[in-house]
């Protein structure tokens, strides 16, 4: 007879403990705000968005594909469908967060919300797979299945 935490790792899903719901879900919910942030001003702001990557010295054609990058990150995060896709995705904006942290503390710039979202982004992801189990499925099926590795 399998015991309950078998069941739930069985779909997907696994226990977790309400104080890592919790912290789960703030850190998602301030990367989700951060990401939803950047793409509104990317494009809305855009002649100040640009002013700010020239600033810390990264090229202004950058600014939209980035908003539309993000705006997949979103999709990946509050889905949490692929496996895959999920890694990748928070593998690149940690790189986005410390690129964005370094130029903010470089320029001295206010640098706080980078350093939340540095905190906020390793949280998300080691929480993720307890809170909402590990999905299950691979977008790029066997080439990142570590199990044909």
């Amino acid at each position: 007879m399998q015991n309950s935490s078998d069941a739930h790792s069985e779909h997907g899903r696994s226990a977790a403990s309400k104080p890592k719901k919790v912290i789960y879900w703030i850190a998602t919910g301030f990367l989700i705000f951060a990401l939803s942030w950047s793409v509104i001003t990317y494009h809305l702001l855009y002649e100040q968005q640009s002013g700010f990557f020239e600033a810390f010295g990264y090229p202004t054609y950058l600014v939209i594909p980035l908003a539309w990058l993000k705006v997949v990150a979103l999709v990946v995060i509050v889905s949490h469908r692929y496996n895959d896709l999920r890694d990748m995705v928070y593998a690149a904006y940690f790189l986005n967060m410390t690129v964005a942290l370094v130029g903010h503390l470089i320029l001295g710039d206010i640098w706080g919300h980078a350093a939340l979202g540095m905190i906020a982004l390793p949280v998300s992801y080691l929480l993720g797979n307890q809170v909402r189990g590990r999905p299950a499925r691979n977008f790029f099926g066997k080439w990142t299945d570590p199990e044909n590795a």
